[in-house]
C-alpha cells in the first residue's frame, strides 16, 4: 500500500507542446522551475541506472560519486554489462576502477590528481617530450545515433568532424539513449576528442611515495595536460604509461528544454540545392559548398543531411531561411566577361520572394549576385537591373557574366527551366569530410523537423569538384611562331583568391608553387609538359617528333596545378600554321 503521494498538478496540457510553445501559453517558462510533473516523472537518476546494471551483472559498484539524470535507456539484448554503460559513460562523461576490490564511478573531473612534475626521476625528467601515434590511425569524423524523444523516439544520427584535411577513419557509437540533439553532438564531439588525444602518449617514471596512484586514475603534472594511467610496473622505480585524456565536461543535471512538436504531416517536399562554388569575395577562406533550400509554405529551419545511405547520414547544415530561387523563362547565351553584358536579357520566374535593381556602383561591389546551374557546374552571375514583369516573374539586364572564374560554366545556351539561386545570407555552408571532395555523395533535405529517411526528403547524388580550391583558368593564352619554326606560348595566372585588387604588385598565389600542365593535342594528347612560369616553348624539332611532318594546326590546353598535383580548369587555344 502507498501511504502517502506528494504527486502535484500533473497539467492537461500536452507534453512537449506545453512547454515549448510559449506563443499559445506565456507560463511556459515556469515549467524549469515550477510544479508541473508533466514531461519529468521519466527521469531517473544516473546512479540508479548504473546500479541497476551492475546488479543484473552481480557486479558490486560504487556509484555514490555519479550526477546527473537519464531520461531513456534502451537495454534491448543479451550483452555484456560493459557494452550496456559505454555509452552512458560517453554521455555523462565518467569512468570506472577498481577500488579495494569493488567496482568505482567517478565524473573526470572529481578524479584528476594534481602531481608536481618533481616527483619525476631524473630519466622522466630528462624526456619530457609526449609521443603522438600515426594520425592515419586516428579517426577524423564521430558518429552518434540515438534515440530522439522530439521526433516519436526514432533513432536520429549526428556527427562531429575535423574540418582540416586529415586523413583518418570514421568512429560510429550507437546509443541507445534518449537525447536531444545538442546533447548527442555533444557526445560526438567529446567522443572525437577521446580517440584524437588518445594517440599522444608518454611514458613517465615516479618515486616510491606515489603508491596510491593506480591504472585507470587522471593525474596532471603542475597544472599541465590530463593524462589517463593506462598501465603501472613497478620496479626501483613506478614506470607508468599514460595516454592524453581531453578535458572534462560537465554532466547533464536535468532534462533538455523541450523543443515544439514536430509541423503537421503536410510539410511540403522541399527543393534542395548543393553550389560548389569557387571562392567569393569576402569569404575566401571558407572553401565549403553551399546549400540552398525551397519550401512553400516554410514550416521552420530545414537540415540538410549527407551520408553513404540512410541510416549512416548525418546532419551537415542548418537553413534557416528560404532561398530565393527559380528558373529561366528565357534561354540566356553566353555573354563577354570582364565587361558588361549589353546585349543579353535574362527572364526568370522566382518562386517566391522579392528582387530589386541596384546602382552599377552596388553591383561592382557585390550587390545582385545569381547562380545558374549548368549540370554539375554553376555560372556567377550579376545583374544591374531587375525589373517585375509579371507576377513572380522578372526581366535582368545589365548582366556580368562569368564572375568569380566561373566562364567556363557558361552554357551555349543555358536552356529554359534551368536553376536560378541568388546568392546570399539565405544559404548555408555544408559540412564535408576530406575523403568525400570529388565521390558521389548522396544528399538529403527532409521536411521541417523530419529525418533523412523521410518518403517526402528531397534527394540528389552529387559530386563536390572542391571548386573552392581549384584553380581557375588561365587567361590570354597566345602562341606566336618563332624564326626556325617554334613556337612560344604565353598566358596570364588568374588569381584563385585577391585577385580584385588594382593596386601596385602581383595577386595572391593562393597556392604553394606556381605550376601549369601545357598539353598539345590533335584528336589525342600528343605531348605534355609541367612549367613553373606562365610560358612555354614547342620547338620544332618536338612537333616533327610529334607529328612526322609540320601540323596545318595545333591545339593547346593549358591548366595550373595545385598542391595535391591536380590540373585546375583549362584554357584551350587552336592555331593555323
Amino acid at each position: 500500500m502507498i501511504e502517502a503521494s506528494f504527486l502535484w498538478c500533473w497539467d492537461a496540457r500536452p507534453y512537449p507542446a506545453f512547454p515549448a510553445r510559449e506563443d499559445v501559453w506565456a507560463d511556459g517558462a515556469a515549467w524549469r522551475l515550477g510544479h508541473w510533473l508533466t514531461g519529468r516523472v521519466g527521469l531517473s537518476n544516473l546512479s540508479e541506472v548504473v546500479t541497476e546494471l551492475c546488479m543484473r551483472a552481480g557486479v558490486e559498484a560504487d556509484v555514490s560519486g555519479l550526477r546527473g539524470v537519464v531520461s531513456g535507456f534502451v537495454a534491448d539484448g543479451p550483452t555484456s554489462v560493459g557494452m550496456h554503460l559505454e555509452p552512458l559513460m560517453a554521455a555523462f562523461d565518467f569512468a570506472a576502477a577498481e577500488r579495494g576490490g569493488v567496482v568505482t564511478f567517478f565524473h573526470r573531473d572529481d578524479a584528476v590528481a594534481d602531481i608536481a612534475a618533481s616527483v619525476l626521476t631524473q630519466a622522466s625528467a630528462a624526456r619530457p617530450f609526449a609521443k603522438r601515434g600515426d594520425a592515419a590511425q586516428t579517426p577524423i569524423e564521430a558518429r552518434v545515433r540515438f534515440l530522439d524523444a522530439m521526433k516519436d523516439y526514432r533513432i536520429a544520427s549526428v556527427s562531429a568532424r575535423r574540418l582540416d584535411r586529415a586523413e583518418g577513419g570514421v568512429e560510429s557509437v550507437d546509443a541507445p539513449l534518449v537525447l536531444e540533439p545538442a546533447a548527442a553532438e555533444a557526445m560526438a564531439q567529446a567522443l572525437l576528442s577521446d580517440r584524437r588525444a588518445a594517440a599522444e602518449s608518454l611514458d613517465v617514471e615516479v618515486g616510491p611515495a606515489q603508491l596510491a596512484l593506480e591504472p585507470g586514475d587522471l593525474v596532471r603534472f603542475d597544472g599541465g595536460a590530463t593524462y589517463l594511467i593506462a598501465r603501472i610496473e613497478d620496479t626501483e622505480a613506478r614506470r607508468m604509461e599514460l595516454r592524453r585524456a581531453r578535458d572534462a565536461t560537465a554532466p547533464d543535471l536535468a532534462l533538455p528544454e523541450p523543443a515544439p512538436p514536430s509541423p503537421p504531416a503536410d510539410s511540403p517536399t522541399p527543393v534542395l540545392a548543393v553550389l560548389d562554388l569557387p571562392a567569393l569575395p569576402g569569404v575566401e577562406d571558407d572553401d565549403r559548398p553551399l546549400a540552398a533550400v525551397f519550401a512553400a509554405p516554410w514550416r521552420g529551419q530545414h537540415e540538410v543531411f549527407a551520408g553513404p545511405e540512410d541510416a549512416l547520414m548525418t546532419r551537415r547544415a542548418i537553413v534557416r531561411r528560404a532561398a530565393i530561387m527559380g528558373e529561366l523563362v528565357w534561354a540566356l547565351w553566353p555573354g563577354p566577361v570582364g565587361r558588361w553584358d549589353r546585349g543579353n536579357r535574362m527572364r526568370v520566374r522566382i518562386f517566391d520572394g522579392a528582387l530589386s535593381s541596384a546602382s552599377a556602383a552596388a553591383v561592382l561591389a557585390g550587390a545582385n549576385v545569381f547562380a545558374i546551374q549548368n549540370g554539375g557546374e554553376w555560372e556567377i552571375v550579376q545583374a544591374r537591373d531587375c525589373v517585375l514583369v509579371s507576377d513572380g516573374e522578372y526581366v535582368f539586364s545589365g548582366l556580368l557574366r562569368g564572375q568569380a572564374g566561373s566562364a567556363h560554366a557558361m552554357a551555349a545556351p543555358h536552356p529554359i527551366g534551368a536553376r536560378i539561386i541568388k546568392l546570399d545570407e539565405r544559404l548555408a555552408r555544408l559540412e564535408i569530410g576530406a575523403h568525400e571532395w570529388r565521390e558521389a555523395l548522396p544528399f538529403a533535405a527532409p521536411p521541417s523537423g523530419a529525418l533523412p529517411s523521410d518518403a517526402r526528403a528531397a534527394r540528389s547524388e552529387i559530386i563536390l569538384p572542391h571548386a573552392g580550391l581549384r584553380p581557375r583558368a588561365p587567361a590570354h593564352l597566345r602562341a606566336r611562331k618563332l624564326t626556325g619554326g617554334d613556337i612560344r606560348l604565353s598566358w596570364v595566372r588568374c588569381a584563385r583568391i585577391g585577385g580584385d585588387a588594382w593596386g601596385p604588385g602581383e595577386p595572391s598565389l593562393g597556392f604553394g608553387a606556381e605550376r601549369y600542365r601545357v598539353e598539345v593535342q590533335s584528336g589525342v594528347n600528343k605531348r605534355m609538359a609541367e612549367v613553373s612560369v606562365p610560358s612555354w616553348t614547342y620547338s620544332a624539332a618536338a612537333q616533327a617528333e610529334d607529328f612526322g611532318a609540320p601540323p596545318g594546326s595545333l591545339h593547346f590546353r593549358v591548366a595550373q596545378i595545385d598542391d595535391g598535383g591536380r590540373p585546375g580548369l583549362n584554357k584551350e587555344l587552336t592555331i593555323t600554321l
